[in-house]
């Protein structure tokens, strides 16, 4: 695969992923959920993830991973152990930055969407060690 093609598989990706987050906010939106924030992001080679999307819905506040998948369990299984760990680390930054968001109940979800499919949340997916 030469260099041309892989940046347009990457502005691809980028591109399906965006789309992804956007229908994840508009379906949080409709059931309840107040949007805190969106595509937090560390510096670059910190070891800090980004975190697609901070919600909020009565006292509890979710970290969310969004994935985009032609398959959904592909999409839930994508997140794997070494990502968790970086989400974690950009959530107890943000936590540390937002004080009055830290007394709530925190926990991370992940939302999967398919090529045909409302996006699907699947709440509370791991917790941290």
């Amino acid at each position: 695969m030469t260099g041309t093609a892989k940046v347009a598989r990457g502005r691809a990706a980028e591109t399906r992923g965006r789309r992804a987050e956007f229908a994840c906010v508009i379906y949080l939106r409709l059931t309840g959920w107040r949007i805190l924030a969106q595509r937090l992001t560390g510096r670059r080679g910190s070891g800090v993830g980004e975190i697609d999307i901070v919600a909020a819905r009565g006292n509890t506040v979710a970290m969310i991973e969004v994935k985009a998948r032609d398959d959904l369990t592909d999409a839930l299984g994508a997140v794997g152990v070494e990502q968790r760990a970086r989400l974690v680390r950009a959530a107890e930054r943000f936590l540390a930055r937002h004080p009055e968001i830290a007394a709530r109940d925190v926990r991370f979800d992940v939302m999967t969407v398919g090529r045909w499919y409302w996006p699907r949340r699947h709440p509370d997916a791991w917790r941290p060690d």
